[in-house]
């Protein structure tokens, strides 16, 4: 671009800067246009129209002559001058394209993008501004890649490529997770009308919350009943997903079985897994079995022994004796004895005294965050105390099970499993 194009170019653009917000366009009936601004008084039906040019000059034009008035952002019309006065180079066309995108003028930017790799092929922000793909080396069309990817057998699902033998399983799972979504509002508005003080309300939401019976509700429902502070809401959640007629109403079943703290609640929860859910619940008994509180472990066993299956005897052995860490407070000065990670007195360790040992051997303090140490004077300490616990339900269930008994002597169980009974190996704990 020559010195005097230059001027000129910029000067034109500070003359529509100064004078418009906005450029008219009449289109005539010849062909032609005229850009500028229409006087502000104009009349839908006026005969004579009058518009400034970008240069300043005053027009006046029969409306016969006008085919249409277009009237647009100054953008455009700076666009135009610039597009008139651009190079013919891949840089120039980049610069405007770059000027396009922050103008949001798209139809342009791809314009000038194209431009730019007639001029250098090989420009990978313009491939990429126009999304193009660069797959085997080779450039491709939004198109062409689409393309291939079906010749390929892909199939596109919500925005990414998978392959077509999927579709159907990620259509159900995308379907379930919006009905899921859409009880959690439900979900939401009927616990706050039965949690609210207006007794109409309070009756419609409660009977609305009991007739509930689609599986997708289940995840809206441990959300606002299941994790209740409130005994009488938790009872609401299950008598409410016992009566639906499908598996995924189990493992919530199961797990307040063992997890819920109202012995009532526990028994109804346990009462209410169908006989076809047994196996789904059995394998998450069995890996309660692992639990760091013994008072879990203690429950998963004797809800194991409910179950009623063989098949959980491995397990169960493994946990006839379990090892769960307290926290105990502890006075600094010893009290003479120590009480060892093996549950005896004198291995070496924190000084406790006998009502606090018992109480931690029989799970006493299961539900209890830190030992308290009543009485105690002087400076004290927390410290972790692990101990050992033999576990009388899940004796009981292997009681009930084998018709054997070999008290709390795991070894004595495995030799009767592996040798009497001619296994070949100890069965895995977990599913």
């Amino acid at each position: 671009m020559q010195f005097g194009q230059s001027l000129l170019y910029g000067s034109l653009l500070v003359l529509m800067a100064s004078r418009l917000c906005h450029a008219d366009v009449l289109e005539l009936t010849s062909g032609g246009r005229l850009s500028g601004t229409l006087a502000a008084d104009t009349a839908d039906d006026a005969e004579i129209l009058q518009i400034t040019l970008l240069t300043g000059a005053e027009v006046r034009i029969p409306a016969s002559l006008v085919k249409e008035i277009v009237r647009r952002p100054l953008k455009f019309e700076e666009y135009e001058v610039r597009a008139r006065h651009i190079d013919t180079t891949a840089p120039a066309h980049w610069d405007m394209a770059e000027w396009c995108r922050a103008q949001n003028l798209d139809a342009q930017r791809d314009y000038h993008l194209e431009r730019v790799l007639e001029y250098d092929p090989e420009h990978r922000k313009a491939h990429y501004g126009l999304g193009h793909t660069r797959q085997d080396g080779e450039w491709l069309t939004r198109e062409e890649f689409e393309a291939s990817k079906r010749a390929a057998g892909f199939v596109k699902f919500e925005g990414k490529w998978i392959p077509a033998e999927k579709l159907d399983q990620l259509q159900a799972s995308s379907a379930s997770s919006k009905a899921q979504a859409e009880w959690f509002r439900k979900v939401r508005v009927w616990f706050n009308w039965a949690s609210g003080r207006d007794p109409r309300r309070q009756a419609d939401g409660l009977a609305n919350l009991k007739t509930i019976r689609d599986p997708d509700a289940i995840s809206a429902l441990i959300q606002f009943l299941g994790k209740s502070e409130h005994a009488d809401v938790r009872g609401l959640f299950i008598e409410t997903i016992s009566q639906m007629d499908s598996p995924a109403k189990v493992p919530p079943l199961a797990q307040l079985g063992i997890y819920e703290n109202v012995r009532t609640l526990r028994d109804q929860a346990m009462a209410s897994i169908p006989e076809e859910g047994s196996e789904t619940a059995q394998a998450i008994f069995i890996r309660a079995l692992r639990d760091k509180r013994n008072l879990i472990v203690r429950r998963a066993g004797a809800a194991l022994g409910r179950m009623g299956d063989e098949s959980a005897v491995p397990a169960l052995m493994r946990a006839l004796v379990t090892t769960h860490t307290y926290k105990v407070t502890v006075p600094v000065q010893s009290y003479g004895g120590t009480f060892g990670s093996d549950g005896s007195i004198g291995g070496g360790g924190v000084s406790l005294p006998p009502d606090i040992i018992a109480g931690l051997k029989t799970g006493v303090y299961d539900s209890v965050q830190t030992v308290p140490l009543l009485g105690a004077r002087g400076a004290t300490k927390v410290v972790p105390v692990s101990v050992q616990q033999q576990n009388l339900e899940v004796l009981t269930t292997l009681r009930s099970l084998t018709k054997q008994d070999f008290a709390f002597n795991e070894k004595a169980w495995q030799r009767w499993w592996n040798v009497d009974r001619q296994q070949s190996k100890l069965a895995p704990d977990l599913p």
